[in-house]
């Protein structure tokens, strides 16, 4: 097992920079799932940066079988798929709950997950 952990910049770079960490630290995964993961873990940052607190962490965990990224912040706020999504937003962990394999949040904070089967979607798209 690996595992890579990096700070994020509490500012709008840093989904930028959390979709490049992927890029580097996502070995095993095929171009979609790659895709997949950037869109997924720029979601996860904004909402980190709109709704969070403090600082905001990445850290990217690959096994034989699994790729896991997690992200989060200091905030002790709720984390959910929000009802109804509108064209301001809302839709983040809706794309989360469809792309990943499995995903969820660490009780009682705002550290949320998705993990990715390597080698999955073999670029099927």
């Amino acid at each position: 097992m690996t595992t890579f952990a990096a700070p994020l910049p509490r500012a709008p770079e840093a989904a930028g920079a959390a979709r490049r960490l992927v890029e580097i630290h996502a070995d095993g995964l095929s171009a979609a799932q790659r895709d997949d993961a950037g869109l997924m873990v720029s979601e996860l940052v904004t909402n980190a940066l709109l709704h969070g607190e403090g600082a905001i962490g990445i850290r990217i965990t690959s096994d034989p079988q699994h790729l896991t990224i997690e992200v989060a912040d200091d905030g002790q706020g709720k984390v959910a798929i929000t009802p109804v999504p509108s064209a301001f937003g809302g839709w983040g962990l809706r794309i989360v709950d469809e792309l990943a394999d499995s995903w969820g949040v660490r009780a009682g904070s705002t550290h949320v997950w998705f993990r990715l089967r390597l080698g999955r979607g073999q670029d099927l798209r």
